[in-house]
């Protein structure tokens, strides 16, 4: 008897097979004979070619409800071909792997939650463009570094406790405040090529002793 034949029959029955082709619709061959399959929307693996599944034969057409077996050393794939929600009421949802975890999207991968935790012996980001709004930002860590063409910064207030600051400047180095303030409990020095000392209304020059030349 052939597939089509039994198709005709109004009973329901399930049938093992091999898949022969895939793709919008799957070629599986049965004990009767070859027929055109859709997948079963509770089969969220994806059958590949030679992969054995279970078959549930109908009036008005064959489903494939799961894959039994597949190619050893394959990967197992979870696809729909709508949206998929996964979802776990009042528990812990985990994703775990041995070795590597991938999450990609085509266009956007969003992560939400009350709070976000991540920990990891080392890491890397790699972002064209990086928009960040938070309300505080605390970090420690041991070394930082570094890199940038241009850096812009607009504070209302910083404040910096430091043993020891070391700055290089190859070219210019500018500063335009109302009021600047500097003091050393031992030594202040300022040395160059020239040095221009210049105000408008006073100049001050204050100390116990001053040598000049």
């Amino acid at each position: 008897m052939t597939a089509a034949k039994k198709l005709a029959s109004p009973e329901t029955y399930m049938e093992t097979g091999r898949v022969e082709r895939v793709g919008a619709a799957f070629a599986v061959r049965l004990s009767s004979g070859s027929c055109e399959a859709r997948r079963a929307k509770s089969c969220l693996v994806a059958p590949d070619v030679g992969d054995k599944v279970l078959c549930a034969i109908e009036p008005d057409g064959v489903y494939v409800l799961a894959v039994l077996d597949g190619r050893e050393g394959a990967p197992t794939k979870l696809a729909t071909d709508g949206d998929l929600v996964v979802q776990a009421r009042g528990g812990r949802f985990a994703v775990c792997a041995s070795e590597r975890i991938d999450i990609a999207g085509a266009r956007e991968v969003a992560v939400t939650g009350a709070e976000v935790q991540v920990r990891a012996r080392k890491g890397s980001v790699a972002i064209d463009e990086l928009g960040f709004f938070g309300r505080l930002v605390q970090a420690e860590v041991t070394k930082i570094a570094l890199i940038a063409q241009e850096a812009d910064t607009a504070l209302t207030r910083l404040t910096q406790r430091v043993k020891r600051v070391f700055r290089f400047v190859e070219e210019v180095d500018q500063t335009r405040a109302g009021t600047i303030d500097l003091r050393a409990q031992n030594l202040v020095g300022i040395r160059g090529e020239n040095a221009i000392i210049s105000a408008r209304v006073l100049a001050k020059v204050d100390g116990e002793q001053i040598h000049l030349g």
